[in-house]
């Protein structure tokens, strides 16, 4: 009864062994898998850290162009501005001087600044297109140099 006994507990304990190697087999699988897992996830993390860097460069590089973009365009902003003031006063000018005319004390002088143009020298004075400015009230078609003295020569 003895050996039967030692025999019986021999059998258990290989049967206890035999299962804790499978467990442990089954488990290193597992282990083996989760870690197949896990490195595939760790190359797609270091692709999106790449891509992800390299769109921090590319918006890098976006930013300074439409910074230099901004300066270019403010620059030419305040040109324009300055041409449209210089416009303006030159503008304010010429039209100060034609009231001088207007206003002359020379009756034939007075009477010619403020004629009306007649419809045939408007006629004369309307390009057949309208490139280089924009008509005026009367439908004239100007350069935007020379305005006044394209208008009001004798």
């Amino acid at each position: 009864m003895f050996n039967d006994l030692k025999t019986t507990v021999l059998l258990c304990i290989v049967l206890i062994m035999a299962t804790l190697l499978g467990v442990g087999a089954l488990g290193m699988n597992s282990l083996k898998a989760k870690n197949k897992t896990l490195s595939h996830d760790l190359l797609q993390s270091q692709v999106s850290v790449e891509a992800l860097l390299s769109s921090n460069d590319n918006q890098a590089e976006r930013i300074k162009t439409l910074e230099r973009d901004y300066r270019v365009m403010t620059e030419l902003n305040a040109t324009h501005r300055k041409q449209v003031i210089d416009l303006q006063a030159t503008h304010e000018s010429r039209i100060a001087k034609a009231n001088l005319i207007k206003d002359s004390t020379d009756e034939p002088t007075k009477d010619w600044a403020n004629a009306l143009l007649p419809t045939d020298a408007l006629q004369l004075l309307k390009p057949t297109d309208c490139k280089s400015g924009d008509p005026n009230p009367n439908g004239v078609c100007v350069a935007a140099t020379g305005l006044v003295s394209a208008v009001h020569h004798p």
